[in-house]
C-alpha cells in the first residue's frame, strides 16, 4: 500500500506540471506519447453505470484524445487506479469505474465502434505522421479497465475517459460540452415590442453577471438602454422583473441571488429613467421555473436569465 501511494503522489506532479495547454490530465509518469487527435465538434459516446447496468451516454462538443504507452514495469491496473484516485480527489463525479476486464472490453468496444465513436477512423498523428490502425485497434477493441468521470468547470461540462488496453496502450479523452454562447445578438426594441405584445413576457439574456454576483457587468449597458427606451415609449406599462438561476448550489442561496439580480436590473433601469420605479416590481424565483434541463451546461445557461413579465397593475 505504501509503494502504491508513492506512485499516485508521482502522478500528481505530472498532473499539475506537464499537462498540455487546456488539458486536465497528464500522462502517467514515464509514459510515451503515441498519438493525438482533436476536433471542435463531434458526437461523443461514453459509459455510465446505473445500478448494476451500464449504459452509453451521448453528447456533442469538443474532444481532445491522446494515446500513450505505459512504462513496461507498470501494470494497466496501476495506471487505472492512479487516474481513478486523481479524478475523485479533483472532485469529479465517477460515472463509470470498470475493472472487470472482460466486461470493460465488451462495453468499451461497443462505445468506440462504428455506431459509436468510430475510433478507428480518427486521424491520430504523432510527430507529423499518421498513427496506424494497429494502435487504434488495440485501444478500441482490446480495452481492459475503463473510467468515465464528469465535472462542471467554468460552466462547461467536462467528461474524462481513461481506457487501458491489453498491449499497454491507454487513451485519455477529454470531452467538453461548452455552454451555448448567448448575448451575441443584441436585444432590439422591435423584439421587446413584439414579444411583450404577443406573449406578455420576454426572457432577456443580454444582462450579464459574474457567477454568484448580483453586480451587472458593463457589457449589459446596451440591453439596459433598450429596456429604458421601451419603458419611455410605453409609459403606462407595468412589469415584474423576475430573476432566475440554474439549480447549482443551495435553494436558499439561489432564491436570494435571483432576487438581488432582479433588484439590480430595476436599479440600473431606474437610474436612467427614475419615473419607471413605480412600474417595475423585482422578484426572484431562483431555480423554480427552468426553461431547459439543468443536466447540461447549455441548459443551465438558458435557465440563468432575467424576464420582463407584464402585469395589469
Amino acid at each position: 500500500m505504501k509503494a502504491f501511494a508513492i506512485c499516485v503522489s508521482t502522478l500528481v506532479i505530472f498532473f499539475t506540471v506537464n499537462a498540455q495547454a487546456g488539458e486536465i490530465l497528464s500522462p502517467f509518469a514515464g509514459s510515451d506519447t503515441v498519438g493525438a487527435y482533436q476536433t471542435d465538434f463531434v458526437k461523443f459516446h461514453y459509459l455510465v453505470e446505473k445500478g448494476d447496468a451500464v449504459e452509453t451516454a451521448l453528447q456533442e462538443g469538443r474532444l481532445t484524445s491522446r494515446i500513450y504507452m505505459r512504462p513496461a514495469e507498470k501494470s494497466n491496473y496501476e495506471v487505472f487506479k492512479s487516474y481513478e484516485m486523481e479524478l475523485a480527489a479533483a472532485g469529479f463525479d465517477m460515472l463509470a469505474v470498470l475493472d472487470n476486464v472482460s466486461k470493460a472490453e465488451l462495453l468499451a468496444r461497443a462505445a468506440n465502434g462504428k455506431e459509436g465513436n468510430n475510433f478507428l477512423q480518427r486521424a491520430y498523428t504523432h510527430d507529423g505522421k499518421s498513427v496506424g490502425v494497429g494502435v487504434k485497434g488495440a485501444v478500441s477493441t482490446q480495452g481492459q479497465e475503463y473510467i468515465a468521470a464528469r465535472k462542471t468547470i467554468d460552466q462547461t461540462d467536462v467528461v474524462i475517459v481513461v481506457n487501458t488496453s491489453r498491449n499497454g496502450h491507454y487513451v485519455i479523452e477529454q470531452f467538453e460540452t461548452a455552454a451555448m454562447e448567448l448575448g451575441t445578438v443584441a436585444l432590439t426594441l422591435d423584439a421587446l415590442n413584439d414579444q411583450l405584445a404577443n406573449e406578455g413576457r420576454i426572457a432577456i439574456y443580454g444582462i450579464h453577471f459574474d457567477t454568484g454576483s448580483a453586480v451587472i457587468k458593463p457589457e449589459s449597458a446596451e440591453t439596459v438602454a433598450t429596456i429604458v427606451q421601451y419603458l419611455q415609449d410605453n409609459p403606462d406599462r407595468v412589469f415584474y422583473v423576475v430573476g432566475h438561476t440554474d439549480d447549482q448550489g443551495g435553494l436558499a442561496e439561489n432564491m436570494t441571488l435571483s432576487d438581488a439580480r432582479a433588484k439590480a436590473v430595476v436599479a440600473a433601469v431606474t437610474g436612467a429613467l427614475p419615473d419607471a420605479e413605480a412600474r417595475l416590481i423585482a422578484r426572484g424565483v431562483g431555480p423554480l421555473s427552468p426553461v431547459a434541463t439543468n443536466g447540461a451546461a447549455d441548459g443551465r445557461q438558458l435557465n440563468r436569465r432575467v424576464e420582463l413579465v407584464s402585469t395589469l397593475q
